[in-house]
């Protein structure tokens, strides 16, 4: 069988299915994060909760909200082979998972505490190849996941080019992207890719030793879906600045109904 080669960050996003009890209620994306040696599974807000953040509305048609996450998972020592594994979100009506602990649904990210069996290797996207880069509007990202439930080779997701709309380094916790996303990406972690001449300091009009030529990339970021109910409005996807992973793990605040 000839070698696999893949890119690092394709390793990362996972593709899941919520559920309730026995009924499956959509598919989106998720991915492992580590922090302080342990490990969480980060997806979005509506996905682990099955509402709309804005209204709290259930999202599916029969009403139902989820009580498991599956996750088709790499195998431990071969990544390209994998399998499901499921993990609960609720335990007698309480959440198992985080929400930010201030905003609370204003931020659309789940955070689940998981260990995995041993069968399972995890590959965290914090623990992938990775360069602090400055992030610009119009700047090229890509958000990694599964458009309609649709899987690349050995489970690997797709990647969707998208523009940076709005500008990303102000305070507010999220910025806009420009592109044609679907569902099923609701979750999917978002790269920043760099090649070329890289220039530290744009405001020096020489060289200088923190310039450099060559390749890099940045985790940036959770996307969690498109502006507008219709795919006809204007192709602007929100994307959560990762930073306030960080802030779920710290504040520890469970999912309340």
């Amino acid at each position: 069988m000839p070698a696999v080669k893949t890119d690092p960050y394709s390793q990362a996003p996972l593709f899941i299915k919520l559920s309730v009890g026995e009924h499956d209620l959509a598919s989106a994306t998720a991915f492992f994060y580590r922090s302080a040696g342990n490990l969480y599974l980060v997806s979005n807000w509506h996905n682990y909760s099955g509402r709309d953040p804005r209204t709290l509305d259930p999202l599916s048609t029969t009403a139902g909200v989820p009580d498991t996450v599956s996750c088709y998972l790499c195998l431990a020592g071969a990544f390209i082979v994998r399998e499901w594994h499921s993990f609960p979100l609720l335990r007698n009506g309480v959440g198992l998972w985080y929400e930010h602990p201030q905003d609370r649904h204003a931020i659309d990210i789940g955070v689940l505490p998981v260990a995995l069996p041993d069968k399972f290797q995890a590959i965290p996207i914090n623990d992938r190849p990775a360069t602090e880069l400055r992030l610009r509007v119009s700047d090229d990202v890509f958000v990694l996941g599964y458009p309609l439930g649709l899987i690349g080779s050995h489970g690997m997701p797709l990647w969707k080019r998208a523009s940076v709309a709005s500008e990303p380094g102000t305070s507010e916790p999220s910025f806009l992207v420009d592109t044609a996303t679907r569902s099923g990406m609701s979750g999917s972690p978002v790269v920043q890719r760099y090649r070329g001449f890289y220039k530290h300091d744009e405001n020096n009009p020489g060289v200088s030793a923190q310039d450099w030529f060559g390749e890099a990339d940045s985790f940036v970021g959770i996307y969690s879906g498109r502006l507008g109910a219709s795919q006809l409005e204007a192709q602007l996807g929100i994307v959560w600045k990762k930073r306030l992973i960080e802030e779920i793990v710290n504040g520890a605040r469970s999912y309340e109904r």
